[in-house]
């Protein structure tokens, strides 16, 4: 049986680790060296190991010979390749949602929302970063996966939710404040999804998943390859 308090340290070092790459203080292809992330977080290496070879299996990192961990590199056609399918599976989901609306659901989600929006004023008082980010991914999974769940597909959750598991490395691409700044309805693109949803309407509600998700491959790019380099490259040299 495995000690608690081991899976406790691996948890917390995969939580930091993970929290670092979403943030962007660790970049893609930057080397994650194990032994000097346990003299840092002052653990033995061997939660550490666990926890990297953890986000090795969630694609956040690449194990390399006589290199070790290094960030794994943002493949951009993976990224479209995975919201192809996100976009048409989580329109559908939309569509069924529409279909299938009551006044329960409707409280149901509200009560999600206030149980959401008072642990993110927790986590952001508490300034814990590595809880905080990986609260927001299952706050903002668990708002997709409601949706999916009205509309009573339950394959249609399961694909989705393993999906937003996929993606969610690509949120490093984001600036740090649209990561920490919304969850749940308090995140305008949420709130226009359901008020699309409540309105009964499938094509309406088609359209605002469309629109969520278009919006974040916008940003995702935008972050890549800005329209405008930053104002100090424009400054003549030498």
């Amino acid at each position: 049986m495995k000690d608690p308090g081991h899976a406790r340290l691996a948890d917390s070092v995969y939580a930091q680790v993970k929290a670092r790459i979403l943030l962007g203080q660790a970049r893609p292809g930057d080397v994650i060296a194990a032994h000097a992330l346990a003299q840092q977080l002052s653990v033995s290496r061997t939660p550490v190991h666990e926890a990297l070879k953890r986000l090795v299996g969630e694609r956040f990192l690449v194990s390399l010979p006589r290199v070790g961990y290094t960030v794994t590199p943002i493949d951009i056609d993976e990224m479209r390749d995975l919201f192809q399918v996100r976009i048409r599976l989580e329109a559908l989901s939309g569509e069924l949602a529409a279909r299938a609306w009551t006044d329960e659901y409707a409280l149901a989600f509200q009560a999600a929302d206030r149980t959401a929006q008072a642990r993110h004023r927790e986590l952001l008082a508490a300034g814990v970063l590595p809880e905080l980010t990986q609260f927001l991914h299952e706050e903002h999974q668990r708002f997709h996966g409601m949706i999916a769940n009205v509309g009573g597909n339950r394959r249609l959750e399961r694909l989705i939710c393993e999906l937003q598991d996929e993606t969610q490395r690509f949120w490093s691409l984001l600036p740090a404040d649209q990561l920490t700044g919304r969850v749940f309805l308090a995140d305008d693109a949420h709130r226009a999804i359901l008020d699309a949803i409540a309105s009964k309407d499938p094509s309406r509600a088609r359209a605002a998943v469309i629109q969520h998700l278009r919006e974040g491959v916008r940003a995702m790019l935008d972050a890549v390859v800005p329209e405008e380099p930053p104002a100090d490259d424009l400054e003549p040299h030498g």
